[in-house]
Parts: C-alpha cells; structure tokens; sequence
C-alpha cells in the first residue's frame, strides 16, 4: 500500500512551533521555518536557547525534521501550521 504522506511546515520556532515541530514529526516529515537565521543554525546544532525542547529531543526529530530560514524550502508543504506572535 502507497502512502501519500503530506509534508507540513511550521512557520515560526518559538515557545509553540519548536515543540510543535518535534511533537509532529514523531509521525511526519516536518519543515521547521524561521526568519531568524541564527536561530536556524542553532537549531541544526541541537541547541535550542528557549530551553523548550531537550538535544535529545532535536537528535531523535532528525530523521523527519528540517530546518530552514530559506522560503523557497516550503514549496513543497502541503499543510502550513503559523505560530508567529500576534
């Protein structure tokens, strides 16, 4: 049986999306988007200055999730979930 696994994409990596992005991709393939670069790049050395999420919790997402600060990476989202401040 063929799965049609849909791709989501959680702008903004703060208090809510980062534990949101970990929490979804225990099942899917999740994009993890932010403006703010130096956050990225953080993120991608499984350290997470919000004290939100564990390294060990960013180590064991790493197969599903992906971060990026680059637009052009969510062109293939299917379902974008925005926590950003209001």
């Amino acid at each position: 049986m063929k799965t049609n696994q849909k791709l989501i994409g959680i702008i903004g990596l703060g208090y809510v999306g980062l534990p949101l992005a970990i929490a979804f991709s225990q099942k899917r393939k999740v994009i993890g988007f932010d403006i703010n670069e130096e956050r990225i790049s953080e993120l991608k050395k499984g350290k997470d200055r919000t004290l939100e999420v564990s390294r060990k919790e960013l180590q064991d997402s790493k197969n599903n999730l992906t971060f990026s600060s680059r637009e052009i990476d969510l062109d293939s989202v299917n379902i974008f979930i925005v926590t950003v401040p209001t």
